[in-house]
């Protein structure tokens, strides 16, 4: 098996967990972005939210509206 683009293969995961509540955390920092996470996000039809945003609660409450949605 040869080595696989990381985010190639999300991609892949993301297209195979259907549509599930879903958040993405984007973890970027530094004045060059690749956008990965917004692009993993929108495959999953999630939120994405930066990193630098949160808060541990404020994170809970963003997994706690994914999951209402969802329902």
């Amino acid at each position: 098996m040869g080595r696989r683009v990381p985010a190639a293969a999300a991609g892949r995961l993301a297209g195979a967990l259907g549509n599930g509540a879903s958040v993405v955390v984007d973890c970027e920092s530094g004045p060059v972005r690749l956008g990965l996470a917004a692009a993993l996000g929108s495959r999953l039809g999630a939120e994405t939210v930066r990193l630098d945003d949160l808060a541990a609660d404020g994170l809970a409450g963003v997994v706690r509206g994914a999951r209402r949605s969802a329902a």
